[in-house]
């Protein structure tokens, strides 16, 4: 299987998992967080001079956003839950469905890749459990024998330099990254993936698609 059908096959299982309203109600809803944190950052409650914006905006873009797509999801009635990265870190909102989980992460305009150790957990954790059991994405032969296939996705909103007005995102791209987080087997903007609703979607059995699809994605990290 080359590149080309492995993005085949993760646009079918992300198509399947989650409609259009979803993502539409995801990008509004993040993009207006942006315009809400940015008004508590500067607004006169708290007072908060430059150094003090620079620190605090990302922490209130931060869980705003996380707030945003729980709502979306639970608008669209997905599973949602709240996960911690392990050892204790951060916290975050998962989405699951159809063989997918979604998290979100944020990521400044000038960052190359996706980098730091708790998004590495962050990934590890969508990888790693889901309804209480434990399975790895890439490695089916160590899962347990009630192991549940799925394959973690990232959503990253990227912020704008700080030079420009702090209320807008600058993008909201859907990607799979490489389980070092080195490179992407699949980095979609919003926009592309709404296109994949213009005709009408496969169904897609996850459990056929899945063991066959991360057989492939971890020869293609080696």
């Amino acid at each position: 299987m080359n590149k080309n059908e492995i993005i085949n096959d993760i646009d079918e299982l992300i198509a399947n998992a989650f409609n259009r309203d979803f993502w539409l109600n995801v990008n509004d809803n993040l993009g207006q967080q942006y315009l809400a944190a940015n008004d508590v950052t500067k607004g006169t409650s708290l007072k908060l001079e430059e150094p003090e914006q620079v620190r605090f905006r990302p922490q209130a873009r931060h869980y705003a956003l996380n707030s945003a797509l729980r709502r979306a999801a639970q608008a669209s009635g997905l599973v949602c839950r709240d996960m911690q990265t392990n050892p204790k870190g951060e916290n975050y909102v998962v989405v699951e469905s159809k063989g997918i989980q979604l998290g979100r992460i944020g990521q400044n305009h000038d960052e190359k890749g996706i980098k730091g150790a708790k998004h590495r957990n962050l990934l590890a954790q969508l990888n790693l459990e889901l309804e209480g059991y434990t399975f790895d994405l890439f490695d089916k032969e160590n899962n347990t024998k009630k192991s549940v296939e799925t394959l973690g996705v990232l959503l990253v909103n990227v912020n704008p330099p700080n030079h420009l007005p702090q209320e807008t995102m600058l993008d909201l791209r859907v990607i799979v990254p490489f389980t070092n987080l080195k490179g992407f087997h699949y980095n979609k903007s919003i926009i592309e993936l709404l296109e994949l609703y213009t005709g009408e979607n496969k169904t897609i059995i996850p459990d056929l698609v899945l063991p066959k699809l991360k057989k492939r994605l971890k020869d293609q990290e080696k």
